[in-house]
């Protein structure tokens, strides 16, 4: 939990991964591409960073310590994101999943996966694993190769969300997953302009030393093309919104960057929608977030957005404090609603609890923050 104003704060972190993209996984040369990528894009957001084995390889103890105790988290929900073709075991798996939930128990809840461009075939077998591992939602994204676009008006789609939501995967993600596109603004401080969109992304990152892809029983670089950088499957919102009004029972989570400002915020409209604001969150100090978060505010309320840390490629310590803290800088303060504690509370894991059934009780080796 954290403590703001003096009350204790329920914290649910609504993104977590646990993957593997460490050498032996790695189906080169994408996959050892994709998990460079990854190395770089934490190196990006999260500054000095984790040591490469632990962004290569979530661990127990990489949770423990930077998630639930150093990160003041009470529950994390753990998203899948499978990549076949990628890596030979799969890079984030339910089954993985699973296993770590069962080590560390009432820490976790547990989204299955479900690959709109695998058509029908695909998602046979998905009732009896929502109630086998008590998933509480599901995650569209590709099984095989990352990137694409994601068909959302095909009539099995609407039966299959249909019947895991009335076996309690009610709880739909989509635009929610790794990204390894450059950050969208740089980092200022408050009160200052950043810099002009797509200035960050014509200079291409340093790669530091360590994420090199020299591989052992290789004299050369496995990668002998320059990595691609990936980010969630995009939608037609056309598409989307007859699919969200047809399933009203359904509660649809978006990836805060899978549409523009604009777009996304037009979807308030649909009483099912909620905003996950992972991709936003490690910007909290540049004007660019100040101007994304309110509009957010305004559309959704508070009651529809949703904290996430998007860990390993950001520690979710940094983010729970800089959002608990967070005013709107003084020339914005009447422009958007109020984010007092009352919001704080609802963002930061109140929503999340509501939308998977979460009970207020807390593991006894949870954390606290001031």
């Amino acid at each position: 939990m954290f403590t703001v104003g003096g009350q204790r704060i329920l914290v649910i972190d609504a993104q977590v991964h646990v993957w593997d993209a460490s050498p032996h996984n790695q189906a080169i040369p994408d996959g050892e591409a994709y998990a460079t990528d990854l190395l770089r894009r934490h190196r990006e957001l999260d500054g000095a960073g984790l040591p490469p084995h632990d962004v290569e390889r979530v661990s127990e103890h990489s949770l423990t310590r930077d998630v639930f105790e150093g990160g003041y988290v009470d529950r994390a929900v753990l998203q899948p994101v499978v990549l076949g073709d990628l890596f030979v075991l799969g890079f984030s798996p339910l089954e993985w999943h699973a296993e770590i939930a069962g080590w560390m128990p009432g820490r976790f809840v547990l989204s299955g996966e479900l690959d709109p461009g695998g058509g029908q075939p695909g998602a046979r077998g998905l009732g009896p694993r929502v109630r086998r591992f008590d998933l509480r939602g599901l995650t569209l994204c590709e099984r095989r190769r990352p990137a694409g676009w994601q068909r959302l008006g095909d009539p099995w789609l609407r039966r299959t969300l249909a019947r895991c939501g009335a076996a309690g995967a009610d709880v739909v993600h989509i635009g929610v997953g790794p990204s390894t596109l450059p950050a969208p603004w740089r980092r200022e401080e408050k009160g200052t302009t950043t810099s002009p969109p797509g200035a960050a992304r014509d200079r291409p990152p340093r790669v530091p030393g360590w994420a090199e892809p020299v591989r052992a029983g290789s004299a050369l670089p496995a990668r002998t093309r320059a990595a691609e950088r990936v980010a969630p499957a995009g939608f037609d919102v056309a598409q989307f919104r007859e699919l969200a009004r047809a399933l009203p029972d359904i509660r649809f989570v978006l990836g805060a960057g899978c549409l523009p400002g604009p777009r996304l915020c037009r979807l308030a409209e649909l009483p099912n929608v909620y905003i996950l604001l992972t991709e936003i969150l490690p910007w909290t100090d540049s004007l660019d977030f100040a101007h994304a978060f309110g509009q957010l505010l305004a559309a959704y309320g508070p009651e529809r957005l949703l904290f996430g840390s998007g860990y390993p490629l950001v520690r979710p310590g940094r983010l729970v404090r800089e959002l608990a803290a967070y005013r709107f800088p003084d020339e914005l303060r009447h422009r958007y609603p109020r984010f007092d504690t009352a919001a704080k509370r609802a963002v930061l894991g109140g929503n999340a609890a509501r939308l998977y059934r979460i009970g207020r009780s807390v593991p006894a080796t949870a954390a606290a923050g001031a």
